[in-house]
């Protein structure tokens, strides 16, 4: 019986497959036990013939190949043909911590989980940790709403064991050629849920590229990020206003709320940082507000970018000094 499907998109990777493949391979998990699916996107290196060759190494490896649709179109791929009672997403630049997944497959057993979230080093590309995302939710099973208000962990689809049973059930599939789709599938994906629990167990290691869509400086990249925030926040409005009916709890409008605030924070503060113009940025400001995704009144638990909505995004006049100070600070 296959207990795992691990899903791996494919799209000038090539320098990365074979350690993201050799991380799976030091699981140790039984022979047929596992599978890996590896998502060709259409990638223009390559990364498929990579591929082909571990696959020919390696039996438990199966190689899909489509045409561009993106990082999530490449997970629904893997979703759509993945026969493992749960699924692991996994980026070629990021590997598994050696031995870690048979533990949390048997804890996901053993409390019929929706979903695990486990935890995750974050390693620069000099190799050095910089960072380790870990909480406990304490043994304690919760469902998704009350999980997200109590139990703050990672916004990632990566560090999360999820049951395919789970997924197909509630048809949970990404939005697909965007950027950020993993919070507004996560937003899906915790309102279905009925058991999560969280634990401490660092399973994964993800990469922290200079070339990630937040680090790297393509003002186009930019651009077309801030376009997708107003279609995650169009997709996360229409889905409470669709399901929100079902369960009108204090709890569930806290929810909704504070993702919605979360991707208005994320956009403002991307512009502010990769330096746009305040023109630009009232002018993001005016369309949202006419599409009705504007919103800012709700805290939301992250510390600094609450501090951000407090400070900025209430006193919006702020942005033009802000900006006019953080350029004179960066001259000299």
């Amino acid at each position: 019986m296959i207990k795992a499907s691990i899903i791996i998109p494919m799209y000038n990777v090539a320098q990365y497959l074979d350690k993201c493949v050799k991380s799976i391979i030091a699981q140790n998990l039984k022979p047929g036990t596992f599978e890996v699916i590896m998502i060709n996107d259409d990638s223009p290196d390559n990364s498929l013939e990579i591929a082909t060759n571990l696959s020919k190494q390696y039996n438990f490896i199966s190689i899909i190949s489509q045409k561009n649709k993106g990082l999530g179109g490449a997970r629904n791929t893997g979703i759509q043909n993945a026969k493992g009672d749960y699924i692991i997403f996994l980026d070629a630049d990021d590997w598994l911590i050696s031995n870690s997944v048979e533990n949390i497959i048997k804890i996901s057993d053993k409390h019929k989980l929706d979903i695990l979230e486990f935890g995750a080093h974050l390693v620069a590309e000099s190799g050095e940790t910089v960072n380790t995302i870990s909480r406990s939710s304490n043994e304690i099973i919760y469902n998704g709403i009350e999980y997200y208000n109590t139990i703050k962990y990672a916004g990632s689809a990566c560090n999360k064991l999820y049951s395919r049973a789970f997924l197909q059930t509630n048809n949970l599939l990404f939005l697909e050629k965007i950027f950020g789709e993993d919070f507004e599938f996560n937003t899906r994906a915790l309102f279905f849920a009925k058991r999560i629990l969280a634990v401490e167990n660092v399973c994964a290691a993800f990469l922290q590229s200079s070339n990630s869509i937040t680090r790297n400086n393509d003002r186009a990249k930019k651009d077309k990020y801030l376009i997708d925030f107003t279609h995650i926040l169009s997709s996360i409005r229409d889905f409470r206003d669709r399901y929100s009916h079902t369960n009108q709890s204090e709890s569930v409008s806290s929810f909704f709320n504070e993702r919605l605030t979360m991707v208005n924070i994320n956009a403002f503060y991307l512009m502010f940082k990769n330096n746009y113009s305040f023109n630009e940025i009232n002018k993001y400001k005016k369309t949202l507000k006419e599409k009705k995704l504007f919103y800012i009144k709700y805290p939301v638990a992250i510390k600094k970018k609450e501090l951000f909505r407090k400070v900025m995004l209430k006193n919006f006049f702020l942005f033009r000094p802000a900006q006019l100070l953080k350029r004179a600070l960066n001259t000299n």
